[in-house]
């Protein structure tokens, strides 16, 4: 997969595309299928599978003031595109230059000139250029007038809940993993690096690997997790704490802390990187009268994570 970060960048031998349009956060199962038919356009045409998306998001441009979490980061974005077959890759620089450019100049610089696309796929509510007042009805008549063909992806259903970035976050906010598992195709997870704690866990008799997770990723909601971690390839049964450690801190001066216990594994894994998949929510977090009582509430979610069955 070859990724340019500038328009100028793309080579203008580059011809040839079935190119999809769009920010693609989470790639969710909705924008799984509109990928999924691009790669089989382009393989059935002999054309590039390529996609053109855009950072940062455009919300943190055009709403500054609004605190905005990346369902994916940049790096497992990429990731997750190369795997479906997304052979090129155009992550354009959203600034206010871009935000002010009419549909018209926006689809003959980026799509046509810049892309090399033969064909265009993009979701059904999918806008673009200043204002966003390019919807799908103008882009079919730009495609008709470039000579380019156009596919539009309907909207995606999981179990009545349309699939979207945003139906993806309200389930996160909530803790439902279900909901947001259902909706992604995959369990929802994070990738840190592992760092010094205080060593609490370990005191406890349950050792944790702390996590410093990317600021901009979205976190579900707090509370104690079923997790599975995966560490050079080896996958473990884990059980993780997300939230302000309220047994011993002050929840209000703090933020959110993930804490992982690998089940039958231990072994020191500072500076190393681990991601983990948020499988079932255990419980709330909540604070303890006593170390005791603590480390008893653990011993009894570690045991239930043991006993389950991971599909």
């Amino acid at each position: 997969m070859i990724v340019f970060h500038r328009l100028e960048e793309v080579p203008r031998s580059q011809q040839g595309t079935v190119v999809a349009v769009g920010n693609f956060d989470g790639i969710h199962l909705g924008h799984r299928a509109l990928l999924e038919s691009v790669v089989q356009r382009a393989s059935e045409s002999r054309l590039t599978p390529a996609l053109l998306t855009f950072f940062p998001h455009p919300v943190e441009v055009l709403r500054p003031g609004v605190p905005f979490h990346r369902l994916t980061t940049a790096s497992e974005k990429l990731t997750l595109l190369e795997k479906l077959g997304i052979e090129l890759i155009l992550v354009a620089p959203f600034d206010a230059r871009l935000s002010a450019m009419e549909p018209a100049e926006f689809f003959e610089t980026f799509i046509v000139k810049g892309m090399g696309a033969r064909a265009v796929h993009v979701g059904f509510n999918f806008h673009f250029g200043k204002g966003r007042a390019g919807d799908t009805a103008a882009m079919e008549v730009f495609c008709k007038n470039w000579g380019v063909s156009l596919q539009v992806q309907p909207p995606v259903e999981v179990d009545g809940v349309r699939c979207s970035s945003s139906a993806v976050r309200e389930a996160l906010t909530v803790g439902d993993l279900i909901q947001s598992s259902h909706l992604l195709g995959r369990p929802y997870s994070v990738t840190g690096q592992v760092v010094k704690g205080e060593g609490r866990g370990r005191k406890l008799g349950f050792p944790t690997a702390n996590l410093r997770l990317p600021a901009e990723k979205l976190l579900p909601k707090t509370g104690v997790y079923l997790t599975r971690a995966t560490w050079q390839r080896q996958e473990f049964k884990a059980v993780a704490n997300l939230g302000l450690r309220p047994t011993f801190q002050t929840p209000q001066t703090l933020a959110p802390v993930l804490e992982v216990h690998f089940l039958d594994f231990n072994a020191s894994l500072y500076d190393e990187f681990v991601e983990i998949e948020f499988l079932q929510r255990i419980r709330d977090e909540q604070k303890f009268e006593s170390v005791d009582a603590l480390k008893t509430q653990i011993a009894k979610d570690v045991a239930w994570a043991r006993d389950y069955q991971l599909s």
